[in-house]
């Protein structure tokens, strides 16, 4: 079984107008919301074996605060530039490139295709919020193999509910 946790990236700064798009920080809410949801996961589901990541500086910044929380070693982050506002098939292709040693994967991203992603493994979701969680579970042995006819949906966490 592979377990897939799904989470936007913190609220982000709009302090400057000549910051471009991939550059943004997180606000202070966004800081805090990644952390208490770190703390959330690892009180929920335990530490992951992967935290997997947009190279973007306010998703680096969400999947830092949030491995402090977990215990899980910053230097073990795995960053990607395609997951830089990524679609679902760029974000499958990114999932099925998982070791299959891996059973638990915190997947950090952007919006749209996060919940594009969610949609697609069946669940109705008009806006997955940002530093909320969806967690997934598939009946697969390998990433490669996950699919929407494998997917049972768990639970989902917004951060307001913290």
């Amino acid at each position: 079984m592979k377990k897939l946790l799904i989470m936007r990236h913190g609220k982000s700064a709009w302090d400057s107008e000549y910051l471009n798009d991939y550059d943004r920080p997180l606000n202070e809410r966004g800081k805090k919301n990644a952390a208490e949801m770190g703390r959330f996961l690892l009180e929920e589901c335990g530490k992951p074996e992967l935290i997997l990541t947009s190279s973007a500086k306010r998703a680096m910044e969400t999947a830092t605060l949030a491995a402090i929380s977990l215990s899980y070693p910053q230097e073990k982050i795995e960053a990607g530039k395609e997951l830089y506002l990524a679609e679902t098939g760029e974000i499958m292709r990114s999932i099925a490139n998982i070791h299959a040693e891996v059973n638990t994967c915190l997947l950090i991203g952007h919006n749209p295709g996060l919940t594009d992603l969610v949609n697609y493994f069946g669940l109705k979701l008009d806006n997955l919020p940002t530093a909320s969680v969806v967690h997934m579970e598939f009946d697969a042995s390998t990433w490669k193999d996950i699919s929407p006819k494998n997917a049972r949906f768990q639970w989902i966490k917004l951060a307001k509910e913290l």
